[in-house]
Parts: structure tokens; C-alpha cells; sequence
């Protein structure tokens, strides 16, 4: 809350994502509330451009199931304009927990996948066991880190990657990823070019190899 000796405002506006997030999780619901209505004037601001994501997110975690879903995709729309893959991992974190809670553990298990990629990319360890976690409650013990080539790659391109050697096509990967179109394109190229290939042929052999390696080093 705001007043003497409460902090400063900026740091208390940084803090309230994850203060809504306990808040839930110990049923304190209208601090909760409270905090995201804060929150929603400082992300008016533009100071920070994570804000806007990380409110959508807030907002998630107090909705009703009806809303939930479209919240979550909209946070992870806002992410996408943005950099920072460890709030983006985050919001899969939650994202793939809400899934799997709702009986969908085959959508859970992407969302905490890619969120997995992200922690353990950015040194997260606290924030990759959580995911870890989700994930064997789905019954996956999630993949391993990229290896070879693929450590050129950022979590973004790797998951992106990763859909088209699964055979999945440019907008297959942008509902799976809840991002457009364009910008699966956009990564596809310079994933193209990160790893020097030519075809989604040669990019689903190399993933494989890649993968395989993990697997049995």
C-alpha cells in the first residue's frame, strides 16, 4: 500500500505481479484486486514495457474460467512485442498450471515446456523446478536443453523451431504460441539463418540430431 515507510512507488509497481500472484494462490483476493487496479495505472504510464502483459496476466489469475483463457493469450500477445523471456516464462508457468488444473494436460504440456526452455535458458533453477514440477503432474518429464546448434537459438526461435520439425506450419506455430503469423515468419528466417539452413526439411533433421543428442549424450 502506499504512505510512509511503505517504499518506494516504483519498486512497490515492479513487486506487484508477484504480490498478486501470492495474494491468489493464499486466497487474499481482494488485496489482489486491489493491487492490480494499482497496477493498471502505473502500465497506463508506459514507464514499463512489461507492464501491459504482466496486467493481463494479474487479471488471469482473478477471472472466472470464461475469461481466464483470452487473458493469459493476451498477456503472451504483449510479450511477444517485447523482449524478456523469464516474465514470458511466467506467464506459460501459469498459463500451463491453469491447463493442466482444468483437465487439458496435452495444452499444459506446451505452455510449461516452452516456460522450462526459458528458466533454465536464463538460470530461473527456482522458477525451472516449478515447471518441472507441473510438467511430470502431466505426466512429461519435459525436454532437455538444446544442444548443438540449437544453443544458438533463443527460447522464442528454439520453440519455434521445434513446432516446425513437429511438422506443424506457420500458423499452426502462431495458435500454438498464441503469437501472429508474421512473426513466426519473422523468427523462422533468422532461425534459418542462425543455424544455416534452407528448408523446413533440413531444420526437422537437424532438430531431430540435435535432440536425439539430448536424449543420450
Amino acid at each position: 500500500g502506499a504512505g510512509p515507510r511503505r517504499g518506494h512507488f516504483a519498486i512497490r509497481m515492479l513487486a506487484a505481479p508477484c504480490f498478486v500472484e501470492a495474494a491468489v494462490r493464499t486466497g487474499q483476493t481482494e488485496a489482489a484486486r486491489s493491487a492490480v487496479a494499482a497496477f493498471a495505472h502505473w502500465s497506463e504510464q508506459g514507464a514499463d514495457p512489461q507492464a501491459p502483459a504482466q496486467l493481463a496476466r494479474c487479471r488471469a489469475l482473478l477471472s472466472g474460467p470464461e475469461e481466464c483463457e483470452a487473458l493469459f493469450a493476451a498477456a503472451l500477445a504483449r510479450h511477444d512485442e517485447v523482449a524478456g523471456d523469464f516474465e514470458r516464462g511466467r506467464t506459460q508457468l501459469l498459463y500451463g498450471a491453469w491447463l493442466r488444473r482444468r483437465r487439458r494436460p496435452g495444452e499444459a504440456r506446451g505452455r510449461l515446456r516452452d516456460a522450462l526452455v526459458s528458466f533454465e535458458r536464463g538460470g530461473a533453477l527456482g522458477w525451472a523446478a516449478q515447471a518441472r514440477a507441473e510438467l511430470r503432474a502431466t505426466g512429461d518429464a519435459g525436454p532437455g536443453e538444446p544442444a548443438g546448434p540449437l544453443t544458438l537459438l533463443t527460447p522464442q526461435q528454439l520453440r519455434i523451431a521445434r513446432c516446425v520439425a513437429e511438422g506443424a506450419t506457420n500458423r499452426e506455430v502462431a495458435l500454438r504460441l498464441s503469437v501472429s503469423p508474421r512473426t513466426v515468419d519473422h523468427h523462422l528466417r533468422n532461425v534459418f539463418a542462425a543455424l544455416g539452413v534452407r528448408s523446413r526439411v533440413e531444420l526437422s533433421r537437424l532438430v531431430d540430431r540435435a535432440e536425439k543428442t539430448t536424449a543420450h549424450p
